[in-house]
């Protein structure tokens, strides 16, 4: 089967896959690995509230989740797998980090994120000096584009789209956000 791009690249591996995002062999591993009620779980594991899609199209993020939120689940794969509650009062009391996956297994996932920028489609990330992984998204309409990511300790989201939710043109998250994330880790201390 053929990619975004529309071409076939044969057998990959999973690194290549997520930094490329090669959506086909999302498809592939989750089918393979319990369904989309199995990603749904760990996604709740790992913070996501919103009810996601019961079919083969959560792969490809057909499920809604908000910045705040996806942005935290991320972060899990930073920090040793430990759940990340994102709050908006530094003074409001947050429950201590919980481990919720393997830290092997965290570190895994940060790494093959380090291939999305040093090599794959969020390249646009990339900080000279500086150690930065992340994931960029684009749905199939152009409706969404974001890049979530990660450089020397800071989680830093970027979401762009319309409020209306009509399609932007042709704005993909390794292109607009990916440069966002870029300019506002540049400024990181």
């Amino acid at each position: 089967p053929a990619n975004f791009e529309r071409r076939f690249q044969g057998e990959v591996s999973l690194e290549d896959a997520l930094a490329e995002s090669i959506n086909t062999v999302s498809v592939r591993l989750l089918m393979q690995n319990g369904g989309p009620r199995a990603i749904a779980a760990t996604a709740a594991r790992l913070g996501i509230a919103d009810k996601l899609p019961n079919d083969a199209s959560l792969a490809l993020g057909t499920g809604e989740v908000g910045l705040l939120e996806l942005t935290g689940a991320y972060a899990t794969f930073f920090n040793g797998g430990r759940k990340v509650t994102p709050y908006a009062i530094e003074s409001a009391p947050h429950p201590p980090p919980e481990k919720i996956i393997d830290p092997d297994l965290a570190a895994m996932m940060a790494r093959m994120m380090s291939a999305v920028v040093s090599r794959g489609t969020g390249r646009a990330a990339a900080v000279s000096g500086k150690a930065v992984a992340g994931k960029t998204g684009t749905t199939s309409d152009y409706r969404d584009a974001w890049f979530v990511g990660w450089v020397d300790g800071t989680m830093i989201g970027v979401w762009l789209g319309n409020d209306d939710a009509h399609p932007m043109k042709a704005v993909q998250g390794g292109g607009l956000p990916a440069k966002l994330f870029h300019d506002i880790a540049v400024t990181l201390r």
